[in-house]
């Protein structure tokens, strides 16, 4: 599998002899071409045709971010969608009992994950036996309810949220980490300050699987185009958030991996500095690529390839009229 590169100094991506080169003022380091995906840039990159004619005869994607880590903007390789799957998608989703139905897949994937995660942390000793009591009864009203829009499944996620959010502080160890709400721009403390970070990176990787499948990006299923232009990859990425995302941080608090050092805080915003960047990003790396058993294929699958796995499936739903069902985890 060929993997993700992060740069976070200045410098120039160049071509040298059929293959990458990242240039600074102190090194030259070479980057064999045919073991990059994706390249996750954190500061000025300057690049020139040359470099992105060789970008695009191997399909890699150049992902820009801030200093703080907010997404900006992304380099694609030309692919287009052959008109047929644009048409079907968008047929698809006017068919509101076929968006409900995947709609409430989605969501109720999303739901039991959350669920997986409060069951798991009451393994290991925490007080959260009230509202794993509460989140199953809402998962419960929630698969046998009868909604009939997008908007009333929304309301019952973020109920459900509301209630899964409320379970941080009895997970993790320290008061410094101490979870209210979620607070997003910016983030107010340190947990939130790592949840969109991490959320970031998440939908970031999801929208490059999704610009290499026959889905549109920008028709989502549930989220809209509230957030920006594209929404597909918030749809997905709620299945895969708290699995992924969520018990990343609460691993990396716990064990002290972060610290109050990894953070800059001025005023009322919290972001993590490049010390805890590196952190997470090593951390949230070698997760990706850690392997579970999947019953139904009866192999091993990392969890960037189950990423992979469930564009895939979603694509099929819509285009082949193969029934999704959802990636449920099992601790």
């Amino acid at each position: 599998m060929r993997k993700r590169i992060y740069l976070y100094s200045n410098g120039e991506l160049i071509r040298k002899d059929n293959n990458l080169c990242f240039k600074t003022k102190e090194s030259i380091n070479y980057l064999p071409i045919h073991q990059i995906e994706t390249i996750n840039a954190f500061s000025h990159i300057n690049l020139n045709k040359n470099t992105i004619i060789l970008l695009h005869r191997n399909n890699i994607i150049i992902n820009f971010f801030d200093y703080h880590g907010n997404y900006s903007g992304s380099y694609y390789p030309y692919i287009p969608i052959q008109g047929k799957y644009i048409e079907k998608q968008v047929l698809f989703l006017n068919q509101n009992q076929n968006r409900l139905f995947l709609a409430k897949e989605l969501v109720t994937t999303a739901m039991v994950n959350m669920l997986s995660v409060i069951k798991y942390y009451i393994k290991k000793k925490r007080n959260l036996k009230e509202q794993q009591l509460k989140l199953e009864n809402m998962l419960y009203a929630f698969r046998n309810s009868d909604v009939d829009s997008v908007e009333e499944i929304m309301l019952y996620e973020a109920k459900f949220k509301g209630v899964y959010y409320s379970c941080f502080s009895n997970i993790v160890f320290y008061d410094y980490f101490k979870f209210t709400k979620r607070s997003i721009r910016p983030p107010k403390d340190p947990i939130n300050a790592l949840m969109s970070y991490g959320y970031t990176q998440l939908y970031t990787l999801i929208s490059n699987i999704i610009h290499r499948s026959r889905l549109h990006i920008s028709l989502p299923i549930i989220h809209g185009n509230v957030r920006s232009p594209e929404g597909l990859q918030y749809d997905i990425a709620d299945i895969f958030k708290p699995i992924i995302i969520d018990r990343l941080i609460f691993r990396l608090i716990n064990k002290k991996q972060i610290q109050a050092e990894d953070f800059d805080i001025k005023e009322d915003k919290v972001y993590l500095n490049r010390l805890g960047i590196n952190v997470f990003i090593n951390n949230f790396e070698e997760l990706l690529y850690k392997t579970i058993y999947i019953n139904e294929m009866k192999r091993k699958l990392s969890y960037r390839n189950i990423i992979s796995r469930e564009v895939h499936k979603i694509s099929n739903h819509i285009f082949n009229n193969q029934k999704y069902k959802g990636f449920r985890s099992k601790w």
